[in-house]
């Protein structure tokens, strides 16, 4: 847990230093089925690094998902930083981050997300399309890994149309 929390503080960090480079920062906002998020999310995005053929992006998401009797209704907030490897429009996707629910009867849960798969984003177009494997991870009490995967549509705020 320790790791996770660690990641996330040293990309925060580093969001003013590369905001400082001249390459276009892409913002997005999609939807997505399944996935990090739960049942369904709606997420931002925002490209804070360009290296070459990688993209490397942070995300923060919003869902809500029933749980149980005892939890009731859980807000959930998928934290992500991920990396978009590849080549004009086809990309693999590897991501890593937290997932925070907050409950009805006041309880928290956190897990860990890991993110494994394809993303279709022209560098002209708007739209762009994701298929991914997205296990959630519960490390705090014991070690499970719940077998999951998502499907996305977003849409581009600034393309390199524009």
């Amino acid at each position: 847990m320790k790791q996770i929390f660690l990641l996330l503080f040293i990309v925060f960090l580093s969001f003013k230093s590369f905001s400082q480079t001249n390459s276009p920062k892409r913002k997005s906002i999609f939807f997505e089925l399944a996935g990090s998020g739960g049942i369904a999310s709606i997420n931002y995005e925002k490209t804070f690094l360009k290296k070459n053929n990688t993209d490397f992006t942070w995300r923060a998401g919003f869902s809500i998902a029933p749980i149980d009797r005892n939890n009731g209704v859980g807000l959930v907030f998928p934290l992500m930083v991920n990396a978009l490897i590849g080549k004009n429009a086809h990309k693999i996707e590897f991501g890593i981050g937290q997932g925070i629910t907050i409950t009805t009867k006041g309880n928290f849960f956190f897990m860990g997300l890991a993110t494994v798969g394809y993303r279709y984003q022209r560098e002209d177009k708007y739209w762009f399309y994701r298929a991914t494997y997205t296990p959630l991870i519960s490390y705090l009490f014991d070690f499970q890994v719940q077998q999951w995967a998502g499907l996305s549509i977003g849409y581009t705020f600034n393309t390199a149309a524009k």
